[in-house]
């Protein structure tokens, strides 16, 4: 027996049909609204944020030395800050040294710029400059003349810096004579007067052998150097003329003579002609001994050189076998304190 459908209950059905439908299309309506919308925020916010700021710099001299001691000028850009930030950065770049090779470094090697001051004044602002300890170490006075004025031309360069005071372990800076250094400006610091110099002193210490030639002694010497050239040659030269000391000797016989003296980092590399080598192979071992740490303990009296390289004729000395010498001279020779003794 067949079931009859009534026309009331199709319509019905149909109307469930179009009610899901619709409900269905609302539901994807509203989800690609929820799509659309973040979308569309994100493109706003996009559009409304401005691109950063580039930094202002400033241009500023820093004042160095070239091979020839002539002074020159390497311009640098400085992000432009508050004062405290731009003495900061340049502190920093004269520390670190010059960018082109063409120049030397000013602020010599083992001494550190610790802290600076500015002081506003009604006439004049003041830069307080605060050196290690280390600076009471140099030993030639010329490299603190470079150091102070590459400091006073840099930074007056600055148009907040009118003058400089520098100071060491919390103590006012001295002179070579002892006296107070001062206020420093362009007014009284002069680059040419310090390129003009080419004579000053300084003292070294050399070592020659006793008469028994069983130890060096030292013997305190104060010389003339050129400041623009490198000291390891005077030094030499100072070495090879002999003892001023009565009772002591040269070990490396006077007359002998070099073609090379150069420092490469902390090593001193020397070279001598043949009549060197002569002198060393033909008098023994102690002989041999007292010339070779005669030149290294003399080089080496300079904190900045550890060890001494010696050359015959541009040649390193060969050692082992067939050698005639006791020692191995063809690596760097260090220090030898063991051989010092008192005169």
């Amino acid at each position: 027996m067949s079931k009859k459908i009534s026309k009331k209950s199709k319509n019905s059905r149909g109307h469930r049909r179009r009610k899901r439908a619709l409900g269905i299309a609302a539901l994807v309506l509203l989800l690609m609204i929820g799509l659309l919308i973040p979308l569309t925020l994100q493109n706003a916010l996009v559009v409304e944020i401005d691109p950063p700021e580039r930094a202002q710099m400033l241009s500023v001299n820093f004042y160095f030395r070239d091979e020839s001691g002539h002074w020159g000028s390497e311009p640098r850009q400085v992000e432009i800050a508050d004062n405290t930030d731009i003495i900061e950065a340049v502190l920093q770049g004269l520390q670190e040294g010059p960018q082109a090779s063409a120049f030397s470094p000013s602020i010599p090697q083992g001494v550190y710029i610790l802290g600076a001051r500015l002081e506003v004044g009604t006439e004049a602002n003041t830069l307080f400059i605060e050196f290690s300890p280390s600076f009471n170490d140099i030993s030639q006075p010329i490299e603190m003349i470079f150091a102070t004025s590459s400091l006073v031309y840099t930074l007056t360069d600055l148009d907040f810096v009118d003058q400089l005071v520098f100071y060491v372990n919390n103590q006012p800076m001295l002179d070579g004579d002892g006296n107070p250094f001062g206020l420093r400006s362009r007014e009284n610091t002069s680059l040419e007067t310090v390129v003009g110099l080419d004579v000053a002193t300084t003292n070294i210490v050399l070592y020659f052998t006793n008469a028994q030639m069983t130890g060096l002694v030292a013997e305190p010497r104060t010389i003339d150097i050129n400041p623009l050239e490198d000291i390891e040659r005077f030094i030499l030269d100072a070495l090879l003329e002999g003892p001023q000391t009565y009772g002591l000797f040269e070990a490396i016989p006077i007359g002998t003579t070099y073609n090379r003296v150069e420092r490469m980092g902390d090593t001193v590399f020397v070279g001598f002609t043949q009549d060197f080598y002569d002198s060393l192979s033909g008098g023994g071992f102690a002989l041999e001994e007292m010339m070779v740490f005669s030149l290294v303990n003399t080089l080496t009296e300079r904190p900045e050189v550890r060890r001494v390289q010696i050359f015959i004729d541009g040649e390193p000395i060969q050692s082992g076998e067939g050698s005639s010498l006791h020692m191995d001279l063809s690596r760097p020779i260090e220090r030898d304190e063991g051989l010092i003794i008192e005169h």
